[in-house]
């Protein structure tokens, strides 16, 4: 199995770091294939660098899609999503979309922690998006800027834990998401500090992917991602001009 692994942003140290983590989850047989916007912003963070990612998106999808049994956006706030979901015929998960269905299995009440306040907005806004804002219980963002996303992890860990705890005792959270690439491989070490489950966006996304690919689905012909019929286009890319050119599953 092949997992087309974008990362939406434009930082190889960020695609590096999750890389590294989803390759702790998936099968022996599945294979990533890796792959850093080519144009964009240092990290996504609201709307219109959403708006940016998502075409990068689509991008990485017309340049590296091919031959791969599934594919993962990997940026909290799933941006380009529904356009990638709409382009192929294989599936695709989005990180955020992976965590709150992980979420909903788990507790009947979860929180998201992330690294700021534009993003907490962001994201609160992406599980609305989704359907599945239900059960939110809250979005938690650091108190303190970040200035460095590539060390927030490590540097913010202590603060990270205590936002986490926060929304247990204080918003009645029974899962924790922790909300952003650069916090990739961090859940696992929270489990001696945290009393309820903590997601991992990541680990969950490519779980799922394997496991979509691996039902083999078939691509719909009808309803919100049934792929759109071929029409005239100016200024794409050659290869996402392909993709848009190519025939409707059927």
């Amino acid at each position: 199995m092949r997992l087309l692994f974008i990362n939406p942003n434009i930082t190889p140290a960020i695609t590096d770091m999750m890389v590294a983590e989803a390759e702790r989850s998936i099968s022996p047989t599945t294979t990533l294939v890796p792959a850093t916007a080519r144009f964009g912003t240092l990290f996504v963070e609201n709307d219109i660098e959403a708006a940016i990612a998502g075409h990068a998106v689509v991008e990485a999808i017309a340049d590296k899609a091919d031959g791969c049994d599934a594919v993962v956006v990997s940026a909290f706030g799933d941006p380009g999503l529904r356009a990638a979901k709409e382009m192929l015929d294989v599936p695709v998960v989005g990180v955020s979309e992976a965590a709150f269905l992980t979420a909903y299995t788990l507790g009947r009440r979860y929180s998201i922690v992330c690294m700021t306040k534009r993003h907490r907005l962001w994201y609160m806004d992406c599980a609305e998006e989704h359907g599945l804002h239900g059960r939110m219980a809250s979005a938690r963002a650091l108190p303190v800027p970040v200035t460095d996303v590539t060390t927030a992890r490590e540097q913010f860990r202590e603060l990270l834990i205590a936002e986490c705890v926060a929304a247990v005792e204080q918003d009645d959270a029974e899962v924790i998401i922790l909300g952003g690439g650069p916090l990739a491989g961090l859940a696992r070490t929270f489990r001696d500090s945290v009393p309820v489950p903590v997601l991992d966006p990541i680990e969950c996304a490519v779980r799922l992917a394997e496991m979509l690919a691996a039902l083999d689905p078939k691509p719909p012909e009808r309803g919100s991602f049934a792929r759109p019929a071929p029409k005239p286009s100016k200024g794409l890319s050659e290869n996402l001009e392909r993709r848009l050119s190519a025939p409707r599953a059927g």
